[in-house]
């Protein structure tokens, strides 16, 4: 095994790579960490001994809390000062993560073995496919609960599963659903005891498939839906909403928790 930095480990399980995504202890993605995902996802893409691979959360009870309000409240900061414009988010870290994984031609199955919340199902949303542990208990899209929406087209990719009409109710309400009603609502493929087992025994049956046919089923079937106009709705926002980056500011400073907010 070998360790990417803090944050993310890479480990190679014969055909199979393994990542792993741990930020203790709030289990958030910041702009660093999102950066070397970027960065393991892209060498296992690239070995060519590697034909499946599953991304995972290195904490018990986590996969990716969300992303880091306190990088976005302090982004809203320089959009209002004119410092950055909205189109920056569309080449963030965090984009180029969902894009890699979205345009992937290798299956990326998401073995999510906790709370998985706004970007952290975004990124899960970008894998093909998602399997998810039986006791996790807040899987969803809750950003309008802080006054904001999904930046990184996690509403769009929530669509192409679930349907406009659920989506967009979904992403309106900020709802949180467990593992079994995720499962029964179609964002969730499989629940199993362990996200992880489950995720690697459908990976090695991936992995004894032709991997011509492989590489053909995911070339055939990949829609790569531009982030633009997404992003820059979202950094516009932040930058043209005063109220909105202090809601941001008032998360962080009282210490609020997403999945604890009516």
């Amino acid at each position: 095994m070998s360790e990417m930095q803090a944050n993310v480990t890479l480990e190679w399980r014969g055909p199979i790579a393994l990542v792993r995504f741990a930020n203790p202890p709030k289990g958030v993605m910041t702009a660093k960490a999102a950066a070397q995902l970027r960065d393991a996802l892209s060498d296992a893409i690239a070995a060519d001994e590697v034909r499946v691979i599953i991304l995972t959360g290195g904490e018990d009870g986590v996969f990716i809390r969300h992303a880091d309000v306190a990088q976005i409240a302090r982004a809203g900061d320089h959009l209002a000062r004119g410092e950055v414009q909205p189109e920056s988010f569309a080449d963030s870290p965090f984009n180029a993560v969902a894009a890699l994984l979205e345009a992937s031609p290798k299956p990326v199955i998401a073995a999510i073995n906790g709370i998985c919340m706004g970007g952290g199902l975004e990124l899960a949303l970008a894998c093909t496919l998602r399997v998810a542990s039986s006791d996790v208990a807040a899987i969803g899209l809750p950003e309008i609960r802080i006054d904001i929406f999904p930046g990184a087209n996690g509403l769009a990719r929530l669509a192409g599963i679930i349907g406009w009409h659920k989506a967009r109710l979904m992403t309106l309400r900020g709802s949180l659903l467990d593992a079994r009603a995720a499962r029964d609502a179609g964002i969730v493929d499989e629940i199993v005891p362990i996200a992880l087992d489950g995720a690697m025994e459908i990976a090695l049956e991936l992995a004894g498939r032709a991997p011509a046919a492989i590489r053909t089923i995911m070339r055939l079937s990949v829609d790569r839906p531009s982030m633009a106009d997404v992003s820059m709705a979202f950094g516009s926002l932040l930058k043209e909403e005063p109220a909105i980056r202090a809601r941001l500011h008032r998360f962080v400073a009282d210490n609020e928790q997403l999945d604890q907010i009516p």
